[in-house]
């Protein structure tokens, strides 16, 4: 079979998900089949606590070439979380992508273009205001037949021994977890972006370390276009158990439309906020005027702690995180819940002492703390001057969003040939308080002095005030079923999703999804896997 006929054959039957022991992406499937394939092999490959990020032990110069097929039959709301540029909308929507990577000892580089297609039908949108409207069934993309075709996860890095310099717009994954990130995930679609530093653990003498700088000039996709510049770290002790400590800190800053005088910000000046102190009394300017410390911009720390077990095939991680700064040390001591979150999960395989069963949960907590009332934010993702620390109406850190929790529990068999993973996921949005989602939009006829006319003007206002009303919940069951038959893997998924308690209006939704995926890649070495297999 010639190359021109392999490739159309496989561009109409299948595709892939992108899986070379040279590069791990965003995708937390993909984490969980890494470290399947690395504990049977009893073999560390890596902490991946940022990803994306290329493995160089053992690096050959190698070509590989990915085809990748998705189906989605949809009869409720678009709610399928970490799904990146697939905004699953009501109806049958379609994906497509062909990839070609390559890597060798100096550089990396990748491309992808796409085809993403949604029938995108209407349905009962939530009404949802302030920290809440960025919910993944909210409706960022107008109610028409969507269209996109791009190129997804763009990467060129130029390094040496997996130190360098990189651009791209590829999803990225902060942190241990396969549910949630309380910074960075892949709910929402990959931006462009700068990164300089570490692309995977180095050794230095007992200890790997993953050190790493992120910065974006964010585009309309979020509200003013700002800054977004983070710095990442990790220290992982090779030993029995392996434990890695990691943080990470990125601030979004800058913004133009609502105040451009209040938020302006030079270039140098974004890049080099990760650096500063970590306590807002270092800001102030008036010795005697506390008020006089103001930060204008989001910041957000996270630390990480895992530990793996590699005889035992077990791993256990927390995840903390704060929003915002601190006082000082004896605020940060005194409550250092307040605009507090958490991620805390384990991971197990040879469940039992079965080879192929594994079995896992995780919990995320963004709840607000007890001193939300009395101090302020206290709340992740709430600054409406960026856009809630949403790209493309998404979230693009934990999908539950602020003022929520999350139970996400997995049990099943994972085989080379065969799979059967059934979860649950049980999340409340508004736990702690929810007033903001009963503002209602009012519309009236108003005078707009710019045109000279009467106008049809739009207000939020309070319809009703209630306090410590239950909160919204959602439940989901989902069964995946794989196969992988010549190198092809094919997956099947069904997500039955019940919601109670609606928009804390005491509605309920149910909604159903059936998902096929089609993956194949070609690791093609030297340009020579079609000349053997002709």
């Amino acid at each position: 079979m010639s190359i021109l006929k392999k490739i159309i054959f496989f561009q109409i039957i299948f595709s892939t998900f992108v899986f070379t022991q040279n590069y791990y992406v965003a995708d937390p499937n993909e984490l969980l089949k890494n470290e399947f394939i690395s504990n049977a092999e009893k073999k560390y490959i890596s902490s991946s606590l940022f990803r994306p990020s290329i493995n160089i032990d053992n690096l050959k110069t190698n070509w590989s070439l990915t085809f990748r097929a998705d189906y989605f039959d949809n009869n409720g709301a678009p709610n399928l979380e970490n799904t990146s540029i697939k905004w699953i909308g009501k109806g049958v929507s379609r994906y497509s992508s062909y990839k070609l990577s390559f890597i060798n000892d100096f550089f990396f580089f990748s491309i992808e273009p796409y085809s993403f297609n949604s029938e995108n039908l209407d349905y009962d949108v939530p009404l949802r205001k302030g920290i809440y409207s960025r919910m993944n069934d909210s409706r960022p993309h107008n109610d028409k037949p969507i269209q996109w075709n791009g190129v997804r996860e763009f990467q060129f890095i130029t390094h040496y021994k997996g130190i360098g310099v990189g651009i791209s717009n590829a999803n990225m994954w902060w942190g241990p977890g396969i549910h949630s990130s309380l910074q960075m995930s892949n709910n929402t679609n990959g931006f462009r972006y700068f990164s300089l530093g570490t692309f995977n653990e180095k050794n230095i003498g007992p200890i790997k370390l993953d050190l790493r700088y992120v910065f974006s000039k964010l585009d309309d996709r979020n509200i003013g276009e700002p800054y977004l510049s983070a710095i990442l770290g990790s220290f992982t002790f090779s030993k029995n158990p392996i434990f890695t400590l990691g943080f990470s800190r990125a601030y979004i800053s800058g913004h133009g439309n609502y105040a451009p005088d209040v938020y302006n910000l030079t270039l140098r000046e974004a890049i080099d906020l990760p650096l500063e102190d970590l306590f807002l009394n270092k800001k102030q300017v008036d010795p005697n005027n506390p008020e006089s410390a103001v930060d204008l911009w989001d910041e957000i720390l996270v630390g990480y702690l895992v530990a793996s077990f590699p005889r035992s095939g077990l791993k256990i991680y927390i995840e903390y995180g704060r929003d915002d700064h601190a006082w000082d040390w004896d605020d940060f001591k005194r409550q250092p819940d307040h605009s507090g979150a958490g991620v805390f999960g384990l991971r197990k395989y040879e469940l039992f002492g079965i080879q192929n069963l594994i079995g896992g949960l995780e919990y995320t907590s963004l709840i607000k703390s007890k001193f939300w009332s009395s101090r302020v934010p206290g709340t992740w993702y709430s600054k409406q001057v960026y856009d809630y620390n949403s790209y493309n109406g998404r979230w693009w850190g934990a999908h539950s969003g602020p003022d929520s929790d999350d139970l996400y529990i997995y049990f099943g068999y994972y085989g080379n040939k065969f799979r059967f993973i059934p979860s649950f996921n049980y999340e409340r949005h508004g736990v702690i308080d929810n007033n903001a989602l009963i503002i209602e939009e009012l519309s009236y006829l108003g005078f707009n002095p710019e045109t000279g006319r009467w106008e049809i003007k739009t207000q939020d206002i309070i319809t009703e005030r209630q306090i410590n009303i239950w909160p919204e919940v959602k439940m989901e069951f989902r069964l995946n079923i794989g196969f992988t038959l010549r190198d092809i893997d094919i997956n099947f998924y069904y997500e039955h999703e019940v919601v109670d308690n609606l928009e804390f209006k005491w509605g309920e939704r149910e909604g159903k999804v059936f998902w096929v995926s089609f993956d194949r890649t070609f690791n093609i070495g030297n340009l020579n896997y079609f000349a053997k297999n002709k």
